[in-house]
C-alpha cells in the first residue's frame, strides 16, 4: 500500500484521497441543493405559475432520458491520458458554478415567455453540468477500490460531509436571499463550493477501470443492461420511492405559507437532519453485522408508518409535529443517505455476469434516475399545489385548499411511494457477501469458480 495510506486492512485508498472524495461530494451537494431546493420558489416569486414551473421540471426530465445514457456511453468509451473519470471532475468544477447560478440571475423585466425560456435553458445546462460530475464521481467509488466495506466507509463519510452543506443551505438560505437577492446568494454558494471540489482532481487515483474504449459498444451496453436485473429492480423501486418523497421539495412552501415564516424551514431541516446524521455515522459499524439492503428496507417500512401517523397528527401541536419530524428524519435520512450505496454492487454484478465493467453507464443511469425522481417529485409538488389554487408571487395569501395540499405533500405523499416501491424492493436478492466475492473475482484475487462456490445464493 502506498505511503500515506490508511492502516485499515484491505483498504486501497489513502486518507488524503478519502478526504478529497468527501469534500468534492460536499461541494457538489452545495450546488445541487441550492438549485433543486430553491429553483421552484424562485421561479414562482418571479411570477411563473406553479403549473408552468412543474412543466419545466418535467420537460427537463424528458431531456435527461436521452442525455444521461448518451453521456454514460461517452464516459465508458473515453479514456484520457490523465484518467478515465478524473478529467470530467475537473471540467465540472468550471461548469457547475456557471450554470447553477445563471438561473437565479433571471431579469425581472422579462416577459413570462422570456422567463420560461430562461428557466428551461439554464435548467438543461445545469443538468448537463451535474451529469459531468455526478456520474464520474460515483464511478470513482468502484474505480478506487474493490473492497465492499471500504466503499461503504467512503460513501458513509461522503454522506456525513455532504450533509453539512445541506444543513448550511437549508438553515441559512431562507435568511440570506430576502436580504441580498437570489443572484448574490447563488454566487455565495459557488464561492463556498468550488474550493471544496478542487482537491479530488489532484488526489484521486483510478485503480479498477475498463481502459479499453473499443470493448464498449452500444450492443454490449444494451446486453449488459438486460442481464443486470438487480440494477433494474432497485432503480425502478428507488424511482417510485423518491418520486413521491415530496417533503424536502415542499418544505420552503410549507414554512412560508403554512407556518407563516420561511425562516422556520431551518428548524424543520435541523430537526430532521439530526437523526439522519446519527444514522449515517453508525452505518459502517452496523453493516459489519447486517446486510445494508436489509437496513435500507427497514427504513422504507419506517418511513411509510411514520408518514401516515404524521398526516393524521397534523402540525397544530408544534411539539408533536417536531417529534414526528425527527422520527421521520431517521427513516427518510437513512433511505436518502443509503440509496446510492448499491450502485458499486451493480457494477461488480454486471462485470461478473457479462465481463464488461461499464462504470460510466451504470452511474449515468443512477444520475438519470436521481434527477428524474427529483424532477417528478418537484412536478408533483407544483401540479398538486396548482390544482389546489396556489397563487404565485411575493407576499401573497394562499387559500386553505393550497395550504391543505402542501401539508399532504409534506406528510402523506411519501407513504404512497413507499407502499408502491415495496413490490420491487422485495424482489432484490443481491447481498454484501456475494458482492464482495464478485469484486474479488473481477479483480483476479480469486477465481470465478471459487466465488460461485462461496455464494449465499445462485446468480
Amino acid at each position: 500500500m502506498s505511503a500515506g495510506s490508511s492502516s485499515k486492512a484491505g483498504f486501497r485508498t489513502s486518507r488524503k484521497e478519502r478526504i478529497s472524495f468527501a469534500l468534492f461530494m460536499a461541494g457538489q451537494t452545495l450546488f445541487n441543493q441550492f438549485f433543486q431546493g430553491y429553483s421552484k420558489k424562485f421561479m414562482t416569486e418571479m411570477g411563473l405559475t406553479a403549473a408552468v414551473v412543474g412543466t419545466i421540471l418535467l420537460s427537463i426530465s424528458i431531456f435527461d432520458a436521452v442525455d444521461d445514457p448518451f453521456w454514460g456511453n461517452i464516459f465508458d468509451r473515453a479514456h484520457f491520458k490523465s484518467g478515465k473519470f478524473l478529467p470530467w471532475l475537473r471540467i465540472s468544477v468550471v461548469l457547475m458554478p456557471i450554470f447553477s447560478v445563471a438561473l437565479f440571475l433571471m431579469p425581472k423585466s422579462f416577459t413570462s415567455t422570456e422567463k420560461v425560456v430562461w428557466g428551461a435553458v439554464f435548467a438543461v445546462l445545469f443538468s448537463i453540468a451535474y451529469t459531468l460530475c455526478d456520474a464520474p464521481i460515483f464511478s470513482m467509488i468502484s474505480a478506487v477500490t474493490d473492497n465492499v466495506q471500504e466503499r461503504v466507509q467512503i460513501m458513509s463519510t461522503n454522506a456525513i460531509v455532504a450533509a453539512v452543506p445541506t444543513l448550511l443551505i437549508s438553515a441559512a438560505i431562507p435568511f440570506i436571499y430576502p436580504r441580498i437577492g437570489w443572484g448574490l446568494t447563488g454566487a455565495l454558494v459557488a464561492a463556498f463550493a468550488v474550493p471544496l471540489m478542487i482537491a479530488m482532481g489532484l488526489n484521486g487515483k483510478e485503480r479498477f477501470v475498463n481502459k479499453d474504449p473499443e470493448t464498449v459498444t452500444l450492443k454490449a451496453t444494451i446486453k449488459y443492461l438486460k442481464e443486470n436485473k438487480y440494477l433494474r429492480i432497485y432503480f425502478i423501486g428507488l424511482l417510485i420511492l423518491f418520486s413521491t418523497s415530496t417533503t424536502a421539495q415542499a418544505a420552503t412552501f410549507f414554512a412560508d405559507f403554512n407556518l407563516g415564516n420561511v425562516e422556520k424551514q431551518a428548524t424543520i431541516t435541523l430537526v430532521m437532519s439530526g437523526p439522519a446524521l446519527l444514522f449515517i455515522i453508525i452505518l459502517p459499524f452496523i453493516t459489519k453485522k447486517i446486510d445494508k439492503f436489509k437496513i435500507f428496507l427497514f427504513c422504507v417500512f419506517g418511513q411509510i408508518a411514520v408518514s401516515i401517523i404524521s398526516f393524521f397528527a397534523g402540525y397544530e401541536n408544534q411539539t408533536i409535529f417536531l417529534i414526528l419530524i425527527a422520527v421521520r428524519g431517521l427513516f427518510w435520512g437513512g433511505n436518502a443517505m443509503m440509496m446510492l450505496m448499491f450502485t458499486p454492487d451493480f457494477i461488480e454484478y454486471g462485470e461478473f455476469k457479462t465481463g464488461k465493467r461499464l462504470q460510466g453507464t451504470v452511474n449515468s443511469i443512477q444520475t438519470f434516475i436521481c434527477k428524474l425522481m427529483t424532477a417528478i417529485a418537484g412536478g408533483f409538488v407544483m401540479f398538486i399545489m396548482s390544482a389546489a389554487g396556489f397563487k404565485e408571487g411575493v407576499g401573497v395569501v394562499q387559500p386553505q385548499s393550497a395550504l391543505d395540499s402542501i401539508w399532504f405533500l409534506i406528510s402523506f405523499m411519501p407513504a404512497v411511494g413507499g407502499v408502491l416501491s415495496l413490490p420491487f424492493f422485495l424482489r432484490y436478492k443481491l447481498n454484501d457477501k456475494d458482492s464482495q466475492l464478485m469484486a474479488s473475482a473481477n479483480s483476479g484475487e480469486i477465481t470465478r469458480q471459487e466465488a460461485q462456490s462461496r455464494f449465499i445464493r445462485k446468480y
